[in-house]
């Protein structure tokens, strides 16, 4: 059921009646997690409960990244492809190896939730999601040790109810099928109504004839929308949101999914339905006011290996030392032997003894809460190890997607991440890679559209969880805009110049590409047939061509209309001979005064990757 793109004004057409199955599962993921990283900093503002450090929409996309890896890794497996339920299961258990903090520990038990409800029927339709939602809400709630209003959990329970209600509309029409045309406009009607404030797209009217996807679609919006009223209420609902006049931001997280499964559903691509509607609510200028009683002073977290009767005890311990005063925010997520603890405590001690009581702990995080709280909006001009006399060990981290681009990004002094065709660095490489230059400030080159946001967690969270660590991400979109932030690297700069110099380097850098089509398909410049070759400007297919020179020469002409002075290119596999020449005396006959670089990436996909800086 793969997405389509929306009309200008004309309803999207309905996505053909494919059952959904794992791939699709996929698909929505992947787009979910791209949304939610476009809005991760928006979310992390927004976080004042339980704690004000910063971190919910961070952690709620690192948790989710874990849970698409995992579901990946299940797919490519040997064997027969996984059913539905199974990849849930992979993406529930993906999410509790990875959770990051509190928002993320409750994400992980949602995605269980989900993953165990009692499906019936061989199609994933509307009243199967109502039935995973459900179970989502109620497994999130138990695992809460003192559940509180207006928080992730009030969401995630309204968006259950509004896809219960719509799962039985849809259950009356069924059963109501030799009904006249009036009664039927009424019951569609009626249900429309169910959960309908502040929709994503309007809940439509109870499709009639239904298919497996209709109902999933229609139950999809009917959620949305009623998790969209919920997180409006929860400033009502907690007094510290309602001081800070924000929304919660666990909420907001789960709105972000919701919403993107409601646009996938309803065919449309998520990721450009979404992208100019802003989600969160504006934080009042007024600071927030400080909590009346002292916040405990670690966040800990860890895997626990144990039986279900010992994790039972474990939980009542920390909840009587939390009764007690002596911590808050208890969530313990998980089953079948592996569980996910989450804590903040004044006694990280106490949190570890009680874990090593039960069973086996690892994957051990301990954070210190007031210092996370009290870190500086900016970060300071000169860090402590770029002060005057004494020299900063810097490094530079960049993807690349080829063994031609790797070893040019070497020669220019970078430590490389390869990655292989067709996948995204999760943040678990880009943490060790960073691990391994063994340096003290560290600046991270994604080289791709959907690894920039991974590359802005992964930097935002060491650099908080590490105060003798510096790491940020420069928004490279693609290669060409990698290489060109790497030629004006200086590591004799302070950090913060040679970040904005580099970022502003890649940010000069037009890219452009050509792509060989595999199949017919519509484009934004037609439609195009196996083997024609297809310009790329930006993100935009800009024309189509019968042969590669004349679209890479297309794609330029275009690009350098703006103005440039110099023009990168970056071979790759497929490349068919002699396009790179016709290229170069294309533009040194047309541009004189332009300079021309070649490189040989070896890169698949795209046999000519263009920069025009």
């Amino acid at each position: 059921m793969p997405p389509t793109a929306p009309g200008p004004a004309a309803p999207p057409p309905r996505p053909a009646a494919a059952p959904v199955d794992a791939g699709a599962l996929r698909r929505w993921a992947g787009a979910a997690l791209t949304v939610l990283g476009r809005y991760r900093e928006e979310i992390d503002a927004l976080n004042v409960f339980p704690i004000a450090d910063s971190d919910t929409g961070t952690n709620m996309y690192l948790t989710f990244e874990a849970a698409c890896r995992a579901l990946d890794d299940r797919m490519a497996a040997p064997g027969p492809a996984p059913s539905v339920p199974e990849a849930l299961q992979a993406l529930a258990h993906g999410a509790l190896l990875g959770a990051r903090g509190n928002s993320g520990v409750i994400l992980s038990q949602l995605l269980r939730g989900a993953a165990g409800a009692r499906y019936t029927g061989s199609a994933v339709d509307g009243a199967a999601l109502a039935a995973g939602l459900a179970a989502a809400a109620e497994l999130a709630y138990e695992a809460v040790a003192r559940p509180a209003a207006g928080t992730i959990l009030s969401v995630a329970s309204a968006a259950a109810e509004a896809a219960s209600a719509a799962a039985a509309a849809i259950g009356e029409l069924a059963a109501r099928t030799e009904a006249p045309a009036d009664g039927q406009a009424g019951q569609a009607s009626q249900a429309g109504q169910a959960g309908q404030v502040l929709p994503v797209q309007p809940v439509p009217p109870v499709p009639n004839p239904l298919t497996a996807n209709d109902s999933l679609a229609y139950v999809a919006q009917a959620t949305a929308a009623g998790a969209r009223e919920a997180l409006g209420r929860t400033p009502e609902q907690l007094d510290v949101l309602r001081q800070a006049g924000v929304v919660d931001a666990g909420g907001l997280g789960l709105v972000v999914i919701l919403d993107t499964l409601a646009a996938y559903t309803g065919g449309l691509d998520p990721r450009g339905a979404l992208r100019q509607r802003r989600l969160a609510a504006v934080r009042a200028l007024e600071p927030v006011p400080a909590p009346a009683r002292p916040e405990p002073e670690f966040e800990v977290i860890y895997l626990l290996e144990a039986a279900d009767e010992a994790v039972a005890g474990l939980r009542r311990a920390l909840d009587d030392f939390c009764e007690r005063g002596g911590g808050d925010s208890l969530v313990v997520v998980g089953g079948d032997g592996l569980w996910r603890v989450h804590v903040h405590v004044d006694d990280a001690g106490f949190a570890l003894e009680a874990g090593i009581a039960a069973g086996r702990p690892r994957d051990i995080q301990i954070t210190h809460l007031a210092s996370q709280v009290a870190k500086p909006a900016e970060p300071p001009a000169l860090s402590a190890s770029a002060a005057p006399g004494s020299r900063a060990t810097r490094a530079v981290v960049a993807v690349a997607y080829g063994e031609g681009i790797a070893a040019l990004l070497e020669e220019a002094g970078a430590h490389v991440l390869r990655v292989a065709p067709g996948r995204v660095p999760s943040a678990a490489d880009f943490e060790r890679a960073v691990a391994a230059t063994r340096a003290s400030e560290v600046v991270l080159l994604p080289n791709d559209t959907e690894t920039t946001a991974v590359a802005a967690a992964v930097a935002e969270r060491l650099s908080a969880g590490q105060p003798a660590m510096r790491v940020a991400a420069v928004p490279a979109k693609v290669t060409v805009q990698g290489i060109a932030a790497l030629a004006v690297h200086e590591p004799s700069r302070r950090f913060d110049a040679d970040v904005v110099a580099m970022t502003a380097a890649a940010g000069a850098t037009r890219y452009g590409a050509i792509e060989v089509a595999s199949a017919e398909a519509w484009t934004m410049a037609g439609v195009c047939r196996p083997g024609q070759v297809l310009g790329h400007v930006e993100n935009d297919v800009a024309l189509i061509e019968d042969d590669q020179a004349a679209a890479a020469e297309a794609v330029l002409e275009r690009m350098l209309s703006a103005g440039g002075e110099m023009v990168t290119l970056v071979i790759g596999d497929g490349t068919e001979p002699g396009v790179p020449e016709a290229v170069t005396e294309r533009v040194r006959m047309r541009h004189p005064v332009v300079d021309v670089v070649v490189y040989d990436g070896g890169q698949t996909g795209y046999p000519l990757l263009i920069g025009v800086e």
